[in-house]
């Protein structure tokens, strides 16, 4: 009798994400940049230890990535295609350690067809990097605390790569803050994890971790612990009271991110893991353990302060390889095999959608959300402005209200120049604050605003920072024919840091420069 022969799957897994990764590269240099990339790119142009809003890594891999490329969005985008391809793969890895190759087959589908981690895969923001190494760590974890694991290894070299996976995670976001904790408690709760705190290897491991994270400090030392106050003290202050519409909010944004039925899904199964947990299930302990707190965590916060959609992707990945366990199950009836092809159906339809959008205009969006059309639009009006300077005289200064505006006209403008933000108007500009010396005073200024972050006191601020003012013709942008947004544009004679109004200021009337 000849027997069927099983798939491979993980040489599935790996053709199949091999697959996605061209498609995505391919898709990396036909949209064009999202404003927090062309943001993070600004880092790279700025090198440093590390910057006002995040750690330094998300810059580091963009400096490295066009410098190999070039200044383009493929090159800006290639370190967020390589890190999901390894992602997938540890996902698949981590699957297959803990139940079957089946499971880690679906679980790095399901990552994949969610715009969360879909669209994480070709857009470059600190989130790519901190889910590569938060999922290493779970890797490396298992294998140190698991009754069936491989153990420390020779001389605890385990401890010590956890240790530098953790390191590398907080220098990709702070909230890789989280995950030291995890593991600590994590470790409690097996008695190998136990017997290692007995060893000094955990603690070890814990310096080689703030010894990679140590650029932050050093850097946050030397400039008046900026970046800890801004994501403390500066955090809090945004917290108005309880505001139940922003968990509503937070619902949907993760319905959204993961796909509403795999959503409910994760959530089940979430409950499912404290349950079997509780009755022993190591597996399952590891992965409550790496998933409930930053899910309690973030739905707790969310009636008080905005919870952004990307904020919660660390916390699924052990409640996604849950939730590919239990469909993977023969026990799964009919009925529960239909739900997990629609869940991940749906989320693929989002997902797919979502890499759609800029590319076919017929596609249905609130155009009001949409941050990766016009921009090369507004780009090429702002550059009209800039070419009609007097001979002789250098290019306007650009200043764009809103580090969205200023680092997407920085990237798109011909010539890359070095562009300003809200600090150059008088009012805090994250990153751009210490970037400000770059350029000097007494020079011409374009300033562009966007009418979805509107520079409402215009006359008061600009007459602070002019000599005079002529306001521009607005550009509106487009996706095919559909109008975006509008940006106001100024003409600023003689920019200067903010100091006393000057009553001599006059607004003249859009078109006046021409």
């Amino acid at each position: 009798m000849i027997r069927a022969r099983e798939p491979s799957w993980g040489r599935w897994t790996l053709w199949a994400s091999c697959g996605l990764a061209v498609l995505r590269l391919l898709y990396a240099t036909r949209v064009e940049l999202a404003p927090q990339e062309a943001y993070y790119w600004q880092y790279a142009r700025h090198l440093d230890l590390s910057y006002f809003d995040h750690p330094p890594m998300t810059a580091w891999l963009i400096a490295l990535s066009v410098r190999l490329l070039g200044v383009s969005e493929l090159g800006i985008r290639l370190p967020a295609v390589l890190s999901s391809l390894a992602l997938t793969g540890l996902l698949y890895s981590l699957g297959a350690r803990l139940y079957s190759p089946v499971v880690g087959a679906v679980t790095a589908l399901t990552a994949n067809a969610t715009v969360l981690f879909g669209l994480g895969a070709v857009v470059m923001t600190p989130d790519v990097p901190l889910v590569l190494f938060w999922a290493a760590s779970l890797r490396v974890l298992c294998e140190l605390v698991l009754p069936d694991g491989a153990g420390a290894g020779r001389s605890g070299f385990r401890w010590y790569l956890l240790g530098l996976l953790c390191g590398l995670a907080l220098l990709s976001k702070y909230t890789a803050a989280l995950l030291p904790p995890q593991i600590l408690v994590t470790a409690l709760g097996f008695p190998r994890g136990r017997a290692a705190l007995r060893t000094p290897h955990p603690y070890l491991a814990l310096a080689v971790s703030f010894l990679v994270f140590s650029p932050v400090l050093i850097w946050n030392a030397h400039h008046g612990w900026a970046s800890f106050a801004f994501q403390t003290q500066g955090r809090i202050e945004t917290v108005h009271g309880l505001q139940p519409f922003l968990t509503g909010r937070y619902l949907g944004l993760q319905a959204v991110a993961v796909g509403p039925l795999l959503y409910v899904a994760l959530l089940v199964s979430a409950g499912l893991l404290v349950h079997r947990a509780l009755q022993g299930d190591p597996r399952a302990r590891v992965l409550c353990l790496a998933s409930l707190p930053g899910l309690v965590l973030f739905s707790v916060v969310s009636p008080w302060h905005w919870v952004k959609m990307n904020w919660v992707a660390p916390a699924y990945l052990g409640v996604l390889v849950a939730t590919a366990a239990s469909w993977c199950d023969p026990k799964r009836g009919m009925w529960g095999r239909g739900y997990a092809y629609l869940s991940v159906s749906t989320g693929a339809v989002l997902a797919l959608g979502m890499y759609l959008m800029p590319l076919c205009p017929f596609i249905p969006f609130r155009e009001r959300d949409n941050l990766v059309s016009g921009w090369r639009e507004l780009a090429s009006e702002v550059q009209r402005y800039r070419e009609q300077s007097p001979a002789g005289q250098p290019p306007p200064l650009v200043v764009g209200w809103g580090y969205k505006t200023a680092s997407e006209l920085a990237f798109y403008l011909p010539d890359h120049p070095e562009t300003q933000s809200d600090s150059a108007l008088g009012k805090p500009g994250l990153a751009y604050d210490f970037w400000l010396d770059s350029v000097r005073e007494g020079q011409d200024a374009i300033i562009v605003a966007d009418d979805r972050q509107p520079l409402r006191d215009a006359p008061t601020r600009l007459q602070s920072v002019c000599t005079a003012v002529h306001a521009l013709a607005p550009v509106t942008v487009h996706r095919g024919e559909r109008p975006v947004t509008t940006f106001q544009l100024w003409y600023c004679q003689h920019w200067h840091l903010p100091g006393p109004p000057r009553e001599h200021l006059t607004l003249q009337a859009p078109g006046a420069r021409t």
